[in-house]
């Protein structure tokens, strides 16, 4: 009796963190979609709006699975765990990266740094090693990275391996407040907010008022 406690509570313990981690996306999302959309060229200096707009070039890294160019990437093991005829998936490893970014919407640029931004990304890459299907050696990397390993006593662990992204290129939904400086790709040009010399918007976020960011479609319109 007293294993079977144990198990559910480990099994509880990690469905109640996956949950976590969906009731918080998809807050975010709601708090987007709730916001006014904003131009960038029009958002004045200490004011909070939506932002949406292209993730323009300039400094990226890669994603940890995929390799993938990217300004964001969120990358997730999960291992599953069994007793007897049940189990569920839990979470071991979650690696969240990102460098300060370009954000275009026509009418203005933004530069976004989403240090410690609530960000609800598209988990679009699942991989898996098991019993009969090895890690490939990016998986074993990552894995090693972080203190683990495939490979268990006698089979392989079984993992699940997860990658969202947001790439040079695409649309996103940004949020928060920032502050106005001279745009120095933009000279020459007739500035957008208040007919005054160009200018770029500058968003930082805090632990009282971070940034929300999200390439949800939803967020979008």
């Amino acid at each position: 009796m007293e294993a079977l406690v144990v198990v559910a509570i480990v099994a509880g313990v990690a469905l109640v963190a996956a949950s976590l981690v969906w009731n918080e996306k998809a807050k975010i999302r709601r708090q987007l979609r709730s916001a006014p959309r904003v131009d960038i060229g029009e958002l004045g200096e200490g004011r909070t709006g939506r932002l949406v707009g292209q993730v323009g070039e300039g400094d990226t890294m890669q994603a940890p699975f995929t390799g993938r160019t990217c300004v964001y990437y969120e990358a997730a093991v999960e291992e599953y765990r069994s007793s007897g005829k049940t189990g569920s998936w839990r979470q071991v490893v979650r690696e969240v990266r990102s460098v300060a970014f370009v954000l275009d919407d026509g009418t203005g640029r933004a530069i976004v740094d989403p240090s410690g931004a609530r960000v609800a990304v598209d988990i679009d890459m699942t991989t898996r090693s098991g019993t009969f299907d090895d890690a490939t050696p990016v998986e074993e990397q990552f894995l090693t990275r972080h203190g683990l390993r495939s490979s268990g006593w006698v089979f392989n662990k079984s993992f699940r391996y997860r990658e969202g992204v947001i790439e040079i290129g695409e649309t996103i939904a940004v949020m928060g407040q920032g502050v106005r400086e001279p745009d120095p790709a933009a000279v020459g040009k007739v500035g957008g907010y208040r007919s005054g010399p160009p200018t770029r918007l500058r968003l930082g976020g805090s632990s009282r008022h971070p940034i929300l960011l999200s390439d949800a479609p939803d967020t979008l319109r």
